[in-house]
């Protein structure tokens, strides 16, 4: 367990390794592409533009209230999705490299992190200026969504030191992570109002995602998240770094005959 306490000291010492992995992932992913990195965010505009035009309506909400809600929401769902489903692959995408050199998981947790954080302000700039547009304004309060984005980044940087190793060993895990992402953002309140099931807690209270998202949601809609947001969102993040470093010392001499 100490070895991969260490793991992760190495990994965090190097993080400027890791920052330049993530734009060189950035980089080489939209090279000679007209928007860059920018396409992501209009395919998340698209979206958020297409499910308020129709659920605004469904709901019978306020078009303006309805599409700032959706648009925070996604945007927050969104990060969410990336740190989970790309951090059960982490291991397997870098299995050439690991071969190869003596690189410590936590980098390449760290390549991930920062790159989805780099996503992310993309689309935080293209959501922000969507919803200018259709006169939401914003309060300083807003500013409170960057501490929650690092709070969701931080969990995920655990839970990919945790899910790799393990989905290195059983390929069909990540296939059964993203079928659970799947069902988990239908039962979260991202398109759909937690007041309408207010007498069903465990859709939100009993959610750790729903208290992530609020954590960048409820900034962006005026208001500060709850304590109750911060206190779920942080024990997760300690629940993902206990996870992390009992699942990379049980791991980490076995990975490279799992590739």
């Amino acid at each position: 367990m100490l070895g991969a306490i260490v793991d992760m000291g190495v990994g965090i010492a190097r993080w400027r390794t890791s920052a330049a992995m993530a734009f060189q992932d950035i980089e080489l992913r939209y090279k000679r592409s007209l928007l860059g990195p920018f396409w992501i965010s209009a395919s998340l505009v698209a979206t958020m533009l297409a499910l308020a035009f129709v659920f605004a309506e469904v709901f019978r909400q306020d078009f303006v209230d309805y599409i700032a809600f959706l648009g925070a929401g996604l945007l927050a769902w969104q990060l969410v999705l990336a740190l989970v489903t790309e951090g059960c692959g982490a291991v397997i995408e870098h299995s050439a490299m690991l071969q190869n050199l003596r690189l410590p998981q936590s980098l390449i947790a760290g390549r991930l992190a920062l790159r989805n954080a780099v996503i992310f302000a993309h689309n935080l700039v293209a959501v922000i200026l969507v919803l200018l547009m259709f006169g939401v304004s914003f309060s300083p309060v807003a500013l409170w969504a960057l501490p929650g984005a690092m709070t969701i980044l931080l969990f995920g940087y655990f839970a990919a030191i945790a899910l790799s190793p393990i989905c290195a060993r059983f390929r069909d895990i990540p296939l059964v992570v993203q079928s659970l992402m799947q069902v988990i953002f239908f039962l979260t309140p991202i398109f759909w109002m937690p007041s309408a099931v207010s007498h069903r807690p465990m859709f939100t209270q009993a959610n750790p995602f729903y208290h992530m998202i609020e954590l960048v949601r409820a900034p962006l809609l005026g208001h500060e998240a709850l304590a109750i947001n911060w206190q779920v969102a942080l024990w997760c993040c300690v629940g993902a770094a206990f996870a992390a470093v009992v699942v990379s010392s049980l791991t980490y001499k076995r990975i490279s005959l799992w590739l």
